[in-house]
């Protein structure tokens, strides 16, 4: 496995997250159809992330782009339609979530075309290594999983706060109440 591929294999685990998270405060926000469709993925979406980063691989290869290629119709539709807009989905966190998925979808049709290359739906096999290149590995696993991280962070944080469940939040460091005055909130002490 080359560095970069080393660096990169969690990198679609954690698109999931990202996509899921999005996924779920766009399904706050929208109701109806719409809503519980936007739930549904995203809860797989966590899901398939947890599981696959658990497993060091990705699963079900096959169903996750049968999934994510829906996923990005579905939303091109959404979008190209302007239904987006009224069904309460607003198009730029749609936007950030398809890019999610596009990644997972991406790395799934590799998996799915590397396993039909080799004519066997086995698992991928580990090469036999060295100490000194299985610490070279973790190390570079982990700078990976740090650089993913703070790749899903930068496009999942704006994406989230543009939702309505974003927008509905307290800010940061805005402790005076949760409705819409600050005697609905718990009491201060100071």
């Amino acid at each position: 496995m080359t560095a970069l591929a080393t660096m990169a294999r969690t990198w679609p685990m954690l698109a999931a997250f990202g996509a899921g998270l999005v996924l779920l405060a766009l399904a706050a926000g929208a109701g109806g159809p719409a809503g519980g469709v936007l739930a549904g993925v995203g809860i797989a979406a966590l899901a398939w992330g947890v599981l696959s980063l658990h497993l060091g691989r990705p699963i079900a290869p096959g169903a996750t782009l049968a999934v994510g290629v829906a996923l990005l119709v579905g939303a091109a539709a959404l979008v190209g339609s302007g239904f987006a807009g009224t069904a309460g989905v607003p198009a730029g966190p749609l936007l950030a979530a398809s890019v999610f998925a596009a990644v997972v979808a991406a790395q799934a049709a590799a998996v799915v075309r590397r396993r039909s290359r080799a004519g066997t739906p086995s698992e991928p096999k580990g090469e036999p290594d060295g100490a000194g290149r299985a610490a070279i590995d973790g190390r570079l696993s982990l700078a990976g999983l740090v650089a993913g991280a703070l790749l899903v962070a930068a496009l999942a944080t704006p994406a989230l706060a543009a939702t309505e469940a974003g927008r509905l939040a307290v800010p940061h460091g805005d402790h005076s109440g949760w409705g819409s005055s600050s005697t609905t909130g718990p009491a201060h002490h100071h």
